[in-house]
């Protein structure tokens, strides 16, 4: 089931548009990844993310499970002339080439059912050694951000998510909050966390 089909169409609006771009930008202030990398944008979406970075370094990769939301993308690409990118849909299991410098994922882990496989594939399936591993999501919450929708995981502990990176051989670079977005009358904090593969996996 594709849990953005009927939300695709309407997913880049100012505040999506800005919730990227300050994801990018704390991003670039903790890693700044040089022309000759390439990025793997886990949960693309609509690639806000992943045509934030494209400019910045030799090539990025679009993954995503939602077939809705990378027709969107297709198209603003075309629209930008970007012939020479990679698209995929699919699970994080639709990559193992193990050459990726850069993984990156904003507002798509909670949508993820096991973090700990996911980390674990990470580490040893898409990101060299010494490559990159840059999580922007959201603090634990009560549920109410999904609008009652059920989801895997409602936001998650920052200790907790770092304990997960450190068990499968990261280490931790940094980890805080760095945007807070308004939904009606409630708050919900958002994290980035940066970690760097071990060069010896």
């Amino acid at each position: 089931m594709d849990y953005f089909r009927n939300k695709a169409e309407e997913w880049d609006s100012p505040a999506k548009i800005e919730m990227a771009e300050k994801f990018v930008n704390e991003l670039l202030k903790i890693h700044t990844p040089s022309s000759d990398k390439k990025v793997l944008d886990f949960g693309t979406g609509t690639g806000l993310v992943g045509m934030k970075l494209s400019g910045k370094v030799r090539e990025v990769v679009y993954l995503d499970s939602s077939e809705s939301m990378l027709e969107i993308l297709k198209k603003k690409l075309d629209a930008n002339k970007d012939w020479g990118r990679t698209i995929i849909h699919g699970d994080i299991t639709s990559y193992n080439q193990r050459d990726i410098d850069l993984v990156t994922t904003l507002m798509a882990l909670h949508h993820i059912e096991n973090i700990d496989e996911t980390i674990n594939y990470i580490s040893d399936n898409i990101l060299k050694p010494s490559g990159v591993l840059v999580i922007g999501d959201l603090t634990e919450e009560d549920g109410s951000f999904h609008n009652g929708d059920a989801v895997p995981h409602k936001g998650f502990k920052i200790e907790e998510l770092k304990a997960k990176l450190e068990k499968t051989g990261f280490e931790l670079i940094t980890s805080y909050v760095y945007n807070t977005m308004v939904k009606g009358d409630k708050k919900y904090d958002q994290f980035i966390m940066v970690a760097v593969k071990s060069d010896k996996k």
